[in-house]
């Protein structure tokens, strides 16, 4: 049988975005008869890696070749990058802003933004990229529920926030519309003074949550503008996004173009007043569709059997 490794980067100085939407692609791999080996930068991704069905071992222990790698990382460099894809029978990298050039099979940027980016200094076979693309479970699609079912807000800034950015967005909702406001913190990180002080009937701190539930009942998520975004459209929610790490910065400039209202810098104020104005339209995916993982798979495959 051949073996996929997967190289994660995560954890609280990175988050957890990568984490679910490359085990999306483990997972369409799994079902071509592909064994999954997980590698992480820190072992703050495990619970999640876990409870998606897989094991998480240090990068530390990664084999000297690989039949099939796979890389989401944001700190690794281009030549690091494309020193371990030279070690692989074929590579894949998952990259999010076509700012680091490398040599390697595959490329996929499941971002909305991704289209308009330069690729032409990867040298990879096949490039996918965009909204047919978008590296998100299925289950966050089959969990959205009609728009008279939901209720409440998501608020969110990441695997990377103790709360200390979500705290002041969420007092603010819940205070000027009554509505149940979820925050959902890491498992690894310990919910800030300011958020413990909010726990209670209209405001609810959530570990390790189910995120496809959670966002397929609410009717808006409000927070940082990475790979969660593409779940809660996914899910049917409407959307409110502000960028707190400098790679978002194109996520931020691109989402309004569908109707997603975006901050370009993190101000708790400001991001409650912009989530309030998208709190009552209607939400909806149809900028993304369900099952890229899985069709990727199928076309790396087929280009596989005929090298």
């Amino acid at each position: 049988m051949a073996r996929a490794s997967i190289i994660i980067e995560c954890g609280r100085k990175s988050g957890l975005g990568r984490v679910r939407r490359t085990l999306t692609l483990a997972r369409a791999l799994k079902l071509q008869g592909i064994r999954c080996e997980v590698y992480v930068t820190s072992h703050e991704g495990s619970d999640l890696i876990q409870a998606m069905g897989f094991t998480a071992q240090p990068v530390g222990q990664l084999p000297d070749q690989f039949d099939f790698l796979v890389i989401d990382t944001c700190s690794f460099s281009s030549d690091e990058v494309s020193a371990l894809c030279a070690r692989a029978r074929t590579s894949c990298v998952i990259d999010d802003l076509a700012e680091r050039p490398v040599v390697c099979d595959f490329v996929i940027n499941p971002n909305l933004y991704a289209p308009g980016l330069d690729y032409s200094a990867y040298k990879a076979r096949e490039i996918f990229r965009g909204p047919s693309c978008a590296l998100v479970d299925d289950v966050f699609f089959s969990s959205a529920q009609p728009s008279e079912n939901r209720e409440g807000f998501v608020v969110s800034f990441g695997g990377t926030d103790d709360g200390s950015l979500a705290a002041p967005v969420a007092a603010e909702l819940n205070a000027r519309t009554g509505e149940p406001v979820y925050v959902p913190i890491p498992a690894y990180q310990e919910p800030c003074a300011a958020l413990l002080a909010l726990d209670g009937d209209k405001v609810t701190i959530l570990r390790g949550a189910d995120m496809p539930a959670l966002l397929g009942r609410a009717r808006t998520y409000v927070g940082a503008a990475g790979a969660t975004v593409l779940e809660a459209l996914a899910a049917g929610c409407r959307v409110c996004a502000a960028a707190t790490q400098e790679d978002q910065h194109k996520n931020v400039g691109f989402l309004p173009e569908i109707g997603v209202a975006t901050l370009d810098s993190y101000d708790a104020h400001n991001v409650s007043v912009m989530a309030l104005l998208q709190h009552h339209e209607a939400g909806g995916s149809a900028a993304l569709q369900s099952g890229a993982a899985g069709k990727i798979v199928a076309r790396m495959t087929e280009l596989m059997l005929v090298s």
